[in-house]
């Protein structure tokens, strides 16, 4: 784990790698991508906090009426990002389920079928 990751992306990393490692899906290769996916989803879960602690709508500057709160910014590109990494990582159900692949055996091919 890099040690410059946040305290929630390290939590992340601790809760993912153990699982990923067991299903024997990463590699030493995978720790930019995996490093990535998990500051990605500290700045999501930062976002997310500040969304549900303040209005969704705020007040522009120039006091031109309320906009988009800010942080809706942060939270979509943090969550596309997470959201893209986690099926490149085989974190997502739909991922681990396309990346099994079936085990065969060492008989005949064909033997026993439509018997």
């Amino acid at each position: 784990m890099p040690d410059w990751l946040e305290d929630e992306a390290r939590a992340e990393w601790a809760r993912i790698v153990p699982d990923l490692d067991r299903l024997g899906v990463l590699a030493k290769v995978d720790r930019a991508a995996l490093a990535t996916y998990c500051a990605a989803w500290s700045k999501f879960v930062a976002a997310e906090q500040l969304l549900q602690s303040d209005d969704l709508v705020a007040e522009r500057r120039a006091g031109n009426g309320p906009a988009k709160n800010p942080a809706w910014q942060i939270w979509r590109e943090a969550a596309t990002t997470v959201a893209a990494l986690a099926k490149e990582l085989f974190i997502t159900p739909n991922a681990r389920l396309r990346s099994v692949k079936p085990e065969g055996d060492d008989d005949d091919p064909g033997d026993g079928i439509l018997d």
